[in-house]
């Protein structure tokens, strides 16, 4: 036996299960924000850079800028000539994709909350000085 009578067991018992559920009460009462703030209110560009034959670009660059306040978020492609934004705020956006031997290119994007944009382009050969509107 631990020594604890049978009442005093009820009771631990008893005020671990109030626990237990006043706790699971308030973390499905509270409102959501509250646990996820630094995604609320985001979204995100992603995309793909390709050459006029469909072969991805590796380490292109790309300049994403909001038009509204001028803010440039610097990325390079991946080995997949894949890019990922992170989070922007939502808004007008301009992506200026550019590489070497290629034209640079713009594309115009909206990004609204909890939505990912995609802004996929194919870079044509040329000077990468030339700027192509997409």
């Amino acid at each position: 036996m631990s020594g604890l009578s049978h009442d005093a067991v009820a009771e631990k018992f008893a005020l671990v299960l109030v626990f237990v559920l006043a706790t699971g009460l308030i973390l499905f009462t509270v409102p959501r924000p509250l646990f996820a703030q630094t995604t609320v209110g985001t979204g995100s560009i992603v995309g793909v850079v390709s050459d006029p034959s469909g072969a991805v670009i590796r380490r292109a660059k790309v300049a994403i800028t909001n038009i509204a306040t001028q803010q440039v978020v610097n990325l390079t492609t991946n080995s997949s000539g894949s890019f990922n934004s992170g989070v922007l705020i939502p808004g007008e956006y301009r992506a200026r994709i550019s590489a070497e031997g290629f034209s640079s290119a713009d594309v115009f994007v909206t990004v609204l909350v909890g939505n990912t944009a995609t802004a996929n382009v194919k870079l044509q050969i040329g000077q990468e000085a030339q700027v192509i509107e997409v």
